[in-house]
């Protein structure tokens, strides 16, 4: 490949159980050490003794509600491109979750939404954590924008149980028709 592919390549992010190499204050090596009885092993520099945690990625969603409906958008990029999730993505350093839901919803789908209570918190052993809210009010039109392939309303006995991108969708879809009292999705459904 040569420097100008390389420079234009698409960032990704990084894949389950994938270990960085090098320090990122420093540039040191990364080797694993036991800092303290009772814990794994961490990554910690050669060079300058940073420690390096392999904490997950935080996510943050909002389900927009309206008229009895809610707003759920496929995916256009990896993992899950072509299956449907809520409006949201990963929460940035210094922003709190709520702002990234609220963030996310602007950039995926053009709305402009004040989240409401909390739905709940979900994730697997793989996958990111999601802190999803529902929503109080959802103001604009809903369109594909950024990482985005279409975006529908849908009543809650037309959501696509077996067409969702994650188990975390899943869990979290499933946490709100409960707390709605709607129609729970059908149990032969396959997860990831």
């Amino acid at each position: 490949m040569s420097q100008a592919e390389d420079q234009h390549r698409a960032p990704r992010p990084p894949k389950p159980g994938e270990t960085p190499r090098f320090c990122p204050a420093c540039g040191g090596q990364l080797a694993l050490q036991l800092i303290k009885a009772g814990e794994p092993e961490r990554l910690v520099c050669q060079a300058c003794g940073r420690v390096e945690y392999l904490d997950p990625k935080v996510a943050a969603c909002v389900v927009p509600e309206r008229q009895g409906k809610i707003l759920l958008l496929r995916r256009s990029i990896n993992p899950g491109r072509g299956k449907w999730v809520m409006p949201g993505g990963f929460v940035d350093r210094g922003e709190l979750p709520a702002e990234a839901a609220v963030r996310e919803a602007a950039e995926e789908v053009g709305l402009e939404v004040e989240v409401g209570p909390l739905i709940g918190v979900f994730g697997t052993h793989v996958s990111p954590i999601i802190i999803v809210y529902g929503s109080l009010r959802v103001e604009g039109e809903a369109e594909p924008l950024d990482e985005t392939l279409a975006v529908r309303w849908f009543a809650p006995s037309q959501i696509p149980w077996a067409d969702l991108a994650f188990d975390s969708t899943r869990q979290a879809l499933t946490s709100l028709v409960e707390q709605r009292g709607w129609p729970l999705p059908p149990v032969d459904v396959d997860s990831e």
